[in-house]
């Protein structure tokens, strides 16, 4: 096996070890050397999207950096389009910013469910467009009726 393998396999194996370590006990530092495993993962395989989706999750959720997030889930995003969790994350990693991106969130869930079957995050993509839509004002069409959208679990 040449090196490059090796350190990509450890380098990912380790970031997945550290990110069981900070869900089982709620450990910080195990999530900050998940990143830094991801990190090192991606210095040998800059083109792999599972670094970057995993990496980027725990930005948003774990650590509370919705900036990097995107910016990692967008890569993995860019590198492997079909991959809906990485938009489910990217999604919620706009929806809970400070401030919020909830347009671009909205793009996302919808990405997401054109993507994926999975009944349970199916439901919480809808129930935060369902929000979204009940918060925004509704908009008058040119003709001066409002237009109603509908969303659909197939969508």
């Amino acid at each position: 096996m040449p090196f490059p393998l090796i350190a990509r396999m450890l380098w990912t194996y380790l970031g997945l070890l550290f990110r069981s370590f900070g869900n089982q006990f709620a450990w910080k530092w195990a999530y900050r050397l998940a990143v830094e495993c991801f990190t090192r993962g991606l210095r040998h395989d800059p083109e792999n999207p599972y670094l970057y989706y995993w990496r980027g999750t725990l930005y948003w959720r774990e650590l509370g950096d919705p900036p990097r997030a995107e910016a990692d889930l967008s890569r993995a995003i860019s590198l492997a389009p079909r991959m809906a969790r990485a938009y489910l994350n990217r999604a919620f990693a706009r929806w809970y910013a400070s401030p919020p991106d909830r347009a671009g969130a909205v793009e996302d869930f919808r990405a997401y469910l054109e993507r994926d079957r999975d009944p349970y995050w199916r439901q919480v993509a809808l129930e935060h467009l369902q929000r979204w839509e009940s918060e925004e004002r509704p908009k008058a069409s040119p003709s001066g009726r409002l237009e109603e959208i509908e969303l659909s679990p197939d969508a």
